[in-house]
């Protein structure tokens, strides 16, 4: 077994090609050790020193005869397996260097130091289809992807994982690049009146046009706007265009009732004190017509830490005459015992609800009648979200949901769309 000191990536590089050249197939670990930062602030350099020492000793002791260990950062060591052929036995190799590298060490003045280990793993053939910079590269981000779970943990790099995080990298790029030219445009599903049919409003859904002429749904980009931490921005600019579409949605309503726009708050939003000054600002910039409501979605988790900036937010919402409404209600952390407490109008009942109305087995059926009682006791309305049957549509509204929305009253629209969408007749019924 080869121990070598703090080394480059280049020696690392030269260590894989040597290996390749005599066509040995091999096993890469990426290994961080966590926390060292904060272990050097706390307990000084020496022990955060001492306990990655003793991290690189147990990697050693972990690993089989002929493996070298290279040091390439501070925190961060190399571990390259020669002779390992199956991802069986890199995964075995990892889970023994995971176990090892989970324990708590004695530091000076009996001061306890936790040590815990990320390791991403990848294993390069001797084909020559891929370099030794490509199988850094899989183990580089597959470590990456181990650092996000909490502890000590471990990563297998998938066969396509480079193209599979390059793909996602340009994606979160381009976003990016599209929030900066503002390109986000805003459609807009009807609320309805179950009963009736009427619409009582419009949800504000974000689109992103593409190169190819078609919109992209939220569902395609969401998650890496999230990962990159851009969910708030993107709300916005929604609301923003929704704000300023309001005049003419107004206008095409008339004076046949009220009109809710319902804009939705992720918790990028509302836990970023900057963020809700801009939607503070946004709100005060652009006041609304005469008959038209603003009603802001909070998803559920929003309320999981309670904290009190949101409960102050929600009170300074209700007393600009804003609605305040529950999104997806019943698929995250359960705020039942803050209802009673907060700003809320509005539960938005989560499709998976209403899909599951007709379903054979494990009906939703009681489930929703309970949360229609509950909502009712406390004076909340209720919205359904993904109605696409007319039993659907009929179950809830004879269960006293007054409002719903969903693909049997109509996809989202345009705001074109929208005005046309007012502007037919009322409805004697769907």
């Amino acid at each position: 077994m080869q121990h070598h000191g703090c080394q480059s990536q280049a020696a690392l590089l030269d260590l894989l090609d040597g290996l390749r050249s005599d066509n040995r197939p091999c096993g890469l670990l990426i290994c961080t050790f966590r926390n060292m930062r904060k272990v050097e602030a706390i307990h000084g350099s020496r022990e955060a020193e001492r306990l990655i020492a003793s991290g690189e000793a147990r990697l050693l002791a972990a690993c089989p005869p002929g493996t070298s260990i290279l040091r390439l950062q501070h925190d961060e060591l190399a571990v390259v397996v020669p002779d390992t052929r199956t991802s069986a036995e890199l995964l075995d190799l990892g889970e023994r260097c995971t176990n090892h590298c989970r324990a708590v060490e004695q530091g000076a003045a009996s001061n306890p130091l936790l040590l815990t280990v990320s390791i991403g793993a990848a294993l390069a053939g001797v084909s020559a289809e891929s370099s030794s910079i490509d199988l850094l590269n899989q183990a580089l981000l597959a470590q990456l992807e181990a650092d996000k779970q909490p502890g000590s943990h471990l990563v297998l790099a998938p066969t396509q994982i480079q193209q599979l995080e390059a793909a996602q990298y340009q994606l979160e790029s381009e976003l990016h690049l599209a929030l900066e030219r503002h390109e986000l445009t805003t459609f807009l599903q009807p609320i309805v009146d179950l009963n009736s049919g009427d619409p009582i409003g419009f949800e504000c859904l974000a689109r992103w046009p593409m190169a190819t002429g078609e919109l992209a749904p939220p569902a395609s980009f969401m998650a890496a706007a999230n990962k990159s931490g851009i969910t708030a921005e993107i709300d916005l600019q929604v609301l923003r265009r929704a704000l300023e579409a309001a005049p003419q949605l107004a206008d095409a309503a008339g004076e046949r009732h009220p009109l809710i726009l319902s804009a939705n708050l992720s918790g990028q939003l509302v836990e970023n004190p900057r963020r809700v000054l801009e939607l503070l600002e946004l709100i005060r910039a652009h006041p609304l017509p005469m008959g038209v409501q603003l009603q802001l979605e909070l998803l559920e988790e929003s309320f999981k830490n309670a904290a009190y900036e949101l409960d102050a937010l929600l009170d300074w919402l209700a007393e600009q005459n804003l609605l305040i409404a529950i999104d997806d209600f019943g698929t995250g952390y359960s705020s039942l015992s803050r209802l009673h407490d907060l700003s809320i109008n509005t539960i938005k009942i989560d499709r998976s609800f209403v899909q599951r109305l007709n379903a054979p087995q494990k009906s939703s059926n009681h489930l929703l009648q309970t949360l229609v009682a509950i909502a009712h006791d406390l004076q909340i309305n209720l919205t359904a979200e993904g109605v696409e049957t007319d039993e659907q549509r009929r179950w809830l509204m004879s269960r006293g949901v007054s409002h719903g929305q969903g693909h049997l009253f109509s996809k989202p629209l345009s705001l074109a769309g929208a005005i046309d969408y007012l502007n037919r007749p009322q409805r004697a019924g769907v």
